[in-house]
């Protein structure tokens, strides 16, 4: 195995556990301050939406050394799951 194997694995890894942690409540942290803080959203709303994506791209992150000749289309993949945790955090997570 690589190098940058290792290091794609043990990242991947360390977003998963930062995802499950925050599906928890235990790494509030890692969501924005403004948003965490601010009336406006629900903060189990954000925690899980930030936890889920947090776990969606750990598992693809590792597909993209395993896979290096496709590793434009999970890049492209990972970013489309980043478009998708602004809308829903904009709608979804917001208190109405």
């Amino acid at each position: 195995m690589s190098v940058d194997a290792i290091i794609m694995v043990v990242a991947a890894l360390l977003i998963a556990l930062l995802g499950v942690a925050t599906l928890l409540g235990k790494a509030d942290w890692a969501i924005k301050s403004y948003r965490r803080n601010s009336e406006r959203y629900n903060l189990m709303r954000l925690r899980v939406i930030s936890g889920v994506v947090m776990v969606v791209i750990s598992l693809i992150l590792p597909f993209v050394v395993i896979f290096e000749e496709y590793h434009k289309i999970f890049v492209g993949v990972i970013v489309g799951v980043a478009i998708i945790f602004g809308i829903l955090q904009e709608t979804w997570a917001r208190n109405r």
